[in-house]
């Protein structure tokens, strides 16, 4: 079979299913179609933003939206966020004294959101928005000290949770079905508030949750689930979620992996599997830790994605920096504009991945493959640098973009 580089060249709680009202909503969004027609490649944002105030300023919320409207998916969580002091993109806030009880958002916030979701896609209608419902832990504001949704030491104190917060964390029980229940129902809220087109939960998740969440949002609305590149979870719920945060800290050039470790190896495996089984539409979102300026491994983040599947990526700060998680340049690479991919990514017998898509074509070499010659029928332009030939070298746990000049 001739590859696509010489074809380019040549050429569950029953009581809480959601309402009617909320896939009117959905439909009217058809996320199946704006998923499938978006240009590559897609850019996510998890929590927090761009980090470059010399170029996207986030003083106000008109440079926020802007910033934020470079990204395909963007979620937030405002009870975490907000206790960091970091501003939001949408804006809705849990309304009431505990923001685990609240029944509804302030009516001045879920404005405010519903507005500002529109002015985002009126710059990207491509957009996804999804809300991160906490159910692992949560600062100790959250619930109620005596609140049964705690999880408790044998002495009736609260077990700790995440130690990085502005505030003490507390882990919460997800083993108490009234819990569970309560999960569903915010997570219901949020996507009949109209803000949100999905939900998305941390910490790899657990079965009886995503249940209870699917269940109460009904089956159009998105989930997304922070389950790594883990395919024995995607197993388990494939038939439930629509994709995964793949927050993952690949060892290889560029960054030893500490925290979050994996390997390449198991990260494109898991992503190949989560892009076949996952319930559709698809919506994984696969996110390499790397210093700015480590341009290699950006490059290979963006072009694994864009070859072994139709996810969105991020690019962004190890987790264990003492700022906030997941801030990230924005780079030039991600404003290429290819299109829609014309075929699935082929294996050339140099071991290279290559994938075309309307406007580019786009390479990915694993790494243990060597650097490999790349030779065109006419002149390309490789993206990152601009240069024009006929023949390129690409290194192993690399990849590029190339378009016509």
């Amino acid at each position: 079979m001739k590859s696509i580089l010489s074809l380019f060249c040549l050429c569950a709680l029953p009581s809480l299913v959601a309402a009617d009202t909320t896939v009117e909503r959905l439909s009217r969004r058809h996320l199946k179609d704006l998923i499938a027609a978006r240009d590559y490649p897609a850019v996510f944002q998890a929590w927090n933003p761009i980090d470059m105030p010399g170029v996207w300023p986030l003083w106000t919320n008109d440079n926020r939206l802007r910033a934020a409207a470079k990204h395909d998916v963007l979620w937030e969580e405002p009870v975490s966020q907000l206790g960091f002091n970091t501003a939001l993109v949408l804006g809705a806030e849990w309304a009431g004294e505990y923001a685990g009880l609240a029944t509804e958002f302030t009516p001045l916030s879920q404005k405010r959101a519903l507005a500002n979701r529109a002015m985002m896609l009126a710059k990207n209608p491509a957009m996804i928005f999804l809300l991160e419902v906490r159910w692992r832990d949560a600062p100790g504001s959250f619930l109620p000290e005596d609140s049964p949704f705690w999880r408790r030491n044998a002495d009736g104190s609260r077990v700790p949770g995440w130690d990085n917060g502005p505030e003490p964390y507390y882990l919460l029980n997800p083993e108490n079905e009234a819990f569970r229940a309560n999960i569903g129902r915010q997570a219901r809220l949020a996507i009949e508030s109209g803000i949100y087109d999905g939900i998305m939960l941390d910490w790899s998740g657990h079965l009886e949750v995503v249940k209870a969440v699917r269940a109460a949002i009904g089956e159009e609305a998105l989930i997304i689930v922070n389950i790594h590149d883990n395919v024995e979870h995607a197993k388990l719920y494939a038939s439930l979620i629509n994709g995964s945060f793949m927050e993952c800290n690949p060892d290889g050039p560029g960054l030893a992996t500490r925290s979050n470790g994996t390997t390449w190896d198991k990260l494109r495996d898991g992503y190949v599997f989560m892009e076949k089984h996952l319930r559709e539409p698809r919506l994984n979102c696969l996110e390499v830790w790397g210093h700015r300026d480590d341009h290699r491994r950006l490059r290979a983040a963006t072009t694994l994605a864009l070859t072994h599947g139709n996810g969105a990526v991020l690019y962004a700060d190890p987790n264990p920096l003492p700022a906030p998680d997941h801030m990230h340049d924005w780079y030039p690479l991600w404003d290429i504009s290819l299109g829609r991919p014309v075929g699935e990514g082929q294996t050339r017998p140099d071991g290279i991945v290559e994938r075309a898509f309307e406007r580019g074509l786009v390479l990915y070499n694993h790494l243990g493959n060597g650097t490999r010659k790349v030779q065109f029928q006419r002149e390309m332009k490789r993206a990152y640098d601009g240069k024009v030939s006929r023949e390129f070298w690409v290194s192993d746990a690399d990849g590029d973009i190339f378009v016509s000049p």
